[in-house]
């Protein structure tokens, strides 16, 4: 069985569900009108209302339409749909695994909407609110605490300064050509580097290491706020982008979330990353969590390549 949301709007389903597929880093996958429609009443013909939409985003299903244009008639069974009613008694739920990223869409809907619960930590949750959109969609957005009993996990943190502009930086992790250039750890070619730079996106790269062997890899972004900001998933994968367990760590972390910021400092840019693992199990966790020694030196040798390309490389 599946279970999902769908949404009715009086004509601004359209732009609605643009402004969710933005926010949200998914994808619309189906969208039709009342005019394309193969059969159909008279008030349908050149009716730009949406019959039907669905959105992909975050591994589910959003779904909505219009309500018809005004002049629709009786179906032959004698039925009538509902008019356009305000939408109540629920609330489309957002879980999202930081207090970033709630910050970033709560933000995004509460602008020309209404606020019903300001956006704050609570017992529950590291942030919760609670918002009617502008098209009068009620929201909540949530980041879940750890469970009770377990303990948060301290992300890995790194940062170094580069003497280049920030907008250059920003070119060296957002050009797949250039990330061709220096990307990986110290000593590995890329063979391949293929991106596509928008929330839902993904980034494949393949490296071939010094002894022969190859190592492939993906991103799936969720937000991009040039030249300021990346947020994505990144994981291990095989030639034809599946996931796959690290070649070398079977018990490493299946998913990691990976954020990469950028702020300028001087003439230079200092570039902070962030790195979470992503539900892990208990082992997973273990791993990541015995690994800062190992992940600072692969972190060092990547600044090292980026820097090295960054003096000969004209930016």
């Amino acid at each position: 069985m599946d279970l999902n949301t769908y949404l009715f709007f009086d004509g601004q389903c359209e732009e609605a569900f643009r402004l969710y597929e933005k926010v949200l880093g998914g994808r619309i996958t189906a969208l039709m009108r009342y005019a394309d429609m193969p059969s159909g009443p008279p008030a349908f013909k050149g009716c730009n209302r949406v019959v039907h939409v669905s959105l992909q985003a975050g591994g589910r299903l959003l779904m909505g339409g219009d309500t018809p244009p005004a002049g629709f008639e009786p179906m032959p069974s004698g039925g009538q749909p509902d008019p356009y009613r305000r939408p109540q008694g629920f609330r489309a739920n957002v879980v999202v695994d930081t207090p970033d990223e709630a910050e970033r869409i709560y933000q995004a809907f509460a602008e020309g909407g209404t606020i019903c619960m300001p956006m704050e930590e609570t017992f529950f949750a590291r942030r919760f609110g609670m918002l009617n959109d502008r098209f009068g969609t009620p929201w909540m957005i949530t980041c879940l605490k750890p469970v009770q009993g377990d303990c948060e996990i301290k992300p890995f943190e790194m940062s170094r300064t580069f003497d280049v502009p920030r907008e250059t930086l920003w070119k060296c992790f957002t050009d797949p050509e250039r990330m061709r250039q220096w990307w990986g750890p110290k000593g590995v070619t890329v063979i391949a580097s293929n991106m596509d730079l928008r929330p839902g996106g993904t980034y494949h790269y393949g490296m071939r290491t010094p002894d022969g062997n190859e190592m492939w890899g993906k991103f799936i972004y969720r937000e991009i706020t040039p030249p300021e900001r990346l947020v994505f998933v990144s994981m291990f994968s095989d030639e034809k982008g599946g996931v796959t367990r690290h070649p070398m760590a079977p018990s490493w972390p299946l998913e990691m979330l990976s954020t990469f910021s950028f702020a300028e400092v001087g003439g230079g840019t200092t570039f902070t990353l962030t790195w979470m693992p992503l539900n892990p199990t208990p082992e997973e966790r273990a791993t990541f969590e015995s690994g800062y020694e190992s992940m600072k030196q692969g972190w060092t040798g990547t600044f090292e390549q980026l820097a090295a390309y960054l003096a000969r490389a004209e930016c």
